[in-house]
Parts: structure tokens; sequence; C-alpha cells
């Protein structure tokens, strides 16, 4: 059908053409590309255009490139076509493989056409180029600008005064401040950044981190430091670091199974998070960079411990120290949603491990068997391994046993060789002396024999 469509179309053409020309119209031919410079091995897209400020009546063109660094995927590169009275413009749309490195030309030629009136239309021509390029030459290309050109806490003063060549700055808010606002801009339009906008703080020191991605994927990192001010801090130890209780809890998440309650520490009111099932209390402790975390704390001594759960899809685990390794596992360590913890695996296997841990959602102690690929936990059973174990040393005592007893026949059986061995050896050596004895005894009649022979002849000579 495409093709009877062409050759009516082009019978048109030459219809018309054969006319007198009534009157001279102005079309262009234009062609657009996605993209200037594609990568070798990719593909893009290319749109021919056909139009005039007159109704179109019938028109034709071939497309023409370069065949040794694009490849035609879809589209025709001659068109004959024609309007209906009511268009002023017509696209054709076309892919093309980029097939090797270097400029090509995407272009008109041998194009005619004419309006509805059937006037020959006068056309315009374009081109696009397109530039196939390596991987390599294409991040080579790209921006390397991770600057920030402006970066302000609204409302305060940093300090020291923004240059985009240094990275750290500070600022001091009032004790009731809750929110504050970053606001900043990068240097070059094709840099991405994160870590603009409104965040909560609670008092004392809050960081934040505001990293600046370049186009070709080079990072730099601006923080802010901004300190709430705190009237009367309550400070605690927890081994040789000092730590400050956080009184106003507000940019923290909760773990899923501890609800909020107020303690009292040191005679002052703070927020705290308890577990009906695993009976912890935590509280949100912050260090002296500004970094909050959970903590355990235990009313009894008046200690602290670092609270860190991992979640996977199965469990929420909180890991524990172990009290020995468990059966034929040898320690290790593990790392789980980016924590590094105590663990065990077998025969230095990496894609299984054991955790002791307590499970936050059951109150479960146990070994825990971590699948790595998974991302999942399941509840360690070592009752068959334990089985196992009887069995095999059950089985290697009997494989003692035997082998003593065949140790003992063998014993026996050596000895028995032995002593045939020593008789037969005694047959051996009297067959052997009868044997010399019967030859010496056969030489000696051999002898008389002899000498019985020559007495007799000399006897008889004599007579």
């Amino acid at each position: 059908m495409k093709g009877i469509i062409k050759k009516i179309s082009f019978t048109f053409i030459l219809m018309i053409s054969m006319l007198p020309i009534l009157k001279a119209s102005n079309g262009q031919i234009t062609i657009y590309t996605n993209n200037s410079s594609v990568v070798v091995g990719n593909t893009f897209n290319a749109t021919v255009t056909v139009s005039s400020s007159s109704y179109l009546g019938s028109w034709e063109y071939t497309l023409t490139y370069d065949s040794s660094k694009l490849k035609l995927v879809s589209g025709d590169v001659y068109i004959a076509d024609y309007g209906n009275g009511s268009i002023k413009s017509k696209s054709y749309n076309y892919t093309f493989k980029v097939i090797a490195s270097g400029s090509s030309n995407l272009s008109i030629k041998s194009s005619n056409a004419y309006d509805w009136d059937l006037g020959k239309m006068s056309l315009t021509t374009g081109s696009r180029r397109v530039t196939g390029i390596t991987q390599a030459e294409l991040e080579a290309s790209y921006s390397k600008n991770n600057n920030l050109s402006s970066l302000s806490v609204e409302g305060y003063e940093l300090t020291p005064a923004f240059n985009k060549d240094t990275l750290e700055y500070s600022t001091s808010v009032p004790s009731t401040t809750e929110k504050i606002t970053i606001k900043g801009a990068v240097e070059d339009k094709t840099a991405t950044v994160v870590g603009l906008g409104e965040f909560a703080v609670s008092e004392g020191e809050n960081k934040f981190e505001i990293t600046v991605t370049a186009q070709n994927g080079s990072t730099k990192t601006y923080s802010v430091k901004v300190n709430v001010e705190d009237i009367n801090p309550i400070e605690v130890k927890v081994g040789n670091e000092t730590l400050t209780i956080v009184k106003r809890i507000v940019s923290l998440e909760i773990p899923q199974t501890f609800h909020e309650e107020k303690i009292t520490i040191q005679n002052n009111e703070v927020p705290a998070f308890v577990s009906n099932i695993t009976s912890y209390t935590l509280l949100a402790l912050k260090n002296k960079e500004g970094e909050v975390n959970f903590y355990i704390y235990n009313k009894e001594n008046d200690s602290f411990t670092l609270y860190k759960e991992i979640k996977t899809a199965s469990a929420t685990i909180f890991p524990l120290q172990a009290i020995e390794a468990p059966l034929l596992f040898k320690p290790t360590t593990a790392t789980l949603n980016g924590e590094e913890i105590e663990a065990f695996n077998y025969n230095g296997n990496t894609n299984y491990y054991l955790i002791y841990a307590i499970n936050t959602e059951t109150n479960e102690k146990g070994y825990y068997l971590y699948d790595k690929e998974n991302n999942s936990l399941i509840k360690y059973d070592d009752t068959i391994v334990k089985d196992l174990t009887k069995r095999n040393k059950n089985f290697l005592y009997i494989i003692i046993v035997l082998a003593g007893e065949t140790i003992v026949v063998t014993m026996i059986l050596l000895i028995s060789f032995t002593k045939k061995s020593k008789k037969r050896k005694k047959a051996i050596k009297k067959i052997e002396e009868a044997k010399n004895n019967r030859e010496v005894e056969e030489k000696h009649i051999e002898e008389i024999k002899e000498i019985s022979e020559e007495s007799l002849q000399n006897e008889t000579k004599s007579v």
C-alpha cells in the first residue's frame, strides 16, 4: 500500500510538473535531531519536515548521510508524498545508529515541491551535523565544576564568610530555634546539589552536609555546624567520651517498637523511648561533632550502651556480644545495612553468617542466620548440627574400636606368619642339609666304586 501511494504521488508530481507554472511559492525542508553528539553504538532520532506558508500540493526529497558512520534503522530516505488541500507541513521520522566516531551530515538532495494551486515551490533545504564519539570522549567532555556559588543559613551569619573553596562553616542560633533553612546555589548549571532546604535542630551542635556533584561525577562536600544554645546541658560519660542528652527530639526516627516517655536524669525531665517487648529504655545522646545516636540506658548502674538495630526484610534485630562461638563456626565480622558487627561463618562462606542478637519484635534472643544475598534473617537452630556431630563422634568411636580389633588380628596373623616362617626356614635348612649329606654319600660311593674297580683290574692283571 505504501509503495502504491508513493507511485501515485510521484505520478502526480510528474503530471503537475508538465503544467504551466501559475505562481511561485516558498517552502523549506528542515532537519532536526534530538542529539548532536552520540556515543558510538547508540541511536538517535531525526525528523525531516516539509513546510510552506501556502497549502502543500505534492513533494519529494532524498535524505543523504554518511553510511560509513551512520546506519539507518527506520525511515525511508526517499519520500514522494502529496497533501489534501489543508496542510502546510508534514514531518517524517527516522532512527539512526552511530557505527563509527566522527562527524556526518544529514542533508537533502533532489527535492521538488508544488503547492495546492499547482505552483512550483522555491525550496530551501537544511542539514544537520551529528558527531559520533566514544564513551571516553563523552566523559572527558563533562564538566568538572562541583562548586557552590553561594551558601547561607537563612537569618544567621556563617563563619567564616562564604568562599567556594572553603568547606567548613558554623553559626549559632537561640535556644528556642527548632528549624533552620540552608540555602545555596551551584556555580555550574550541569551540577546537582543535595543538602539544601529546611531542617530540624536540637540543643547543642547540629551538623549538616551539602554535597555538590559535577557532571563528570566528582563531588565536593560542604559542612555547616549549627549550634543551638543550651543553657543547661545534661552531660553523661560513655566510656572516655562526654555526650549530651538531647532534650528535644525533632529529627530522630523513633525505632518501630518503641514509644516516647519522660524520665528524670540529674533532676531534669528528658524524653526517652521505651519498648514493652525488650524493656529497653533509649536516650538520644549527642557528641561534640553534633552526631546523635540512641543509647540503651541502664538505670541500675547509670550506664549507656550504643543501640544500633539492624533491619532486614524478615526481621529487626539488635546485635549482642556472643558468649561463645557456635559449633563448627568461626568468629568474623559482617556488614549489615552499612553496620559492621560481630558474626560467625562456616568454612569461610561469605554468603551466610550467624549473628547473636535479640529480635526487637519478638524478644527472642539467640543466633540468627543472615542470608547476605536476600538480606534476610531467620532464627538459627543448631539441634541438627549437634545431633549430626554426636552421630559423627559415635561413628568415630566405632571406627576406632574396629581399627583396634583390626590391629590386634593383624598382629596375631603377623606373629603366626612369623612362626610359620621360622619353621619353614628350619625345614628348608634340614632339607638342604640332607641333600648335602646325600651328595656327600653319593660322592663317597663313587669313590669306593672307582677304588674297587681299580683293585679288581690290578688283581686280574696279576693272575
